[in-house]
């Protein structure tokens, strides 16, 4: 079964883009696939992370793994594929591609891609666990 797609590939100029997103109540956790597709110039950049709703400062901060670190992609710099495991109990993996992060998913959350210096093509879906 496909992965729901929740940013289509979409040719993107520098900027931030959110992507709210909501699993079900059955789910403890999320995979999310990112399609890097096409790259817009020399020195392309894709950074992704996750977000959660902090309703005391109202504001988004960013989702933390057990080091204290923001829970997020290994930067895209060339067209490739990757994913993110957020699930409570896994063994982590923080650095490289493929990260898995031991951590229960809060809601509301989002995931935030920021494409630096020239526009880059891309495509992102979530996979409830």
């Amino acid at each position: 079964m496909a992965s729901p797609l929740i940013y289509p590939s979409t040719l993107t100029a520098p900027s931030t883009v959110v992507l709210p997103f909501y699993i079900g109540p059955e789910a403890a956790g999320v995979m999310v696939f990112v399609s890097y597709t096409a790259e817009g110039g020399a020195s392309s950049t894709l950074d992704g992370k996750v977000q959660v709703w902090d309703a005391s400062e109202q504001a988004w901060d960013d989702l933390l793994d057990s080091a204290g670190n923001a829970i997020s992609f290994a930067q895209f710099t060339g067209i490739s594929e990757d994913n993110l495991k957020i699930y409570p109990g896994l063994v982590e993996k923080l650095t490289g591609t493929n990260r898995q992060y031991n951590s229960p998913l809060p809601a509301p959350v989002r995931l935030s891609f920021t494409v630096g210096t020239t526009s880059v093509t891309f495509a992102v879906s979530i996979a409830e666990l």
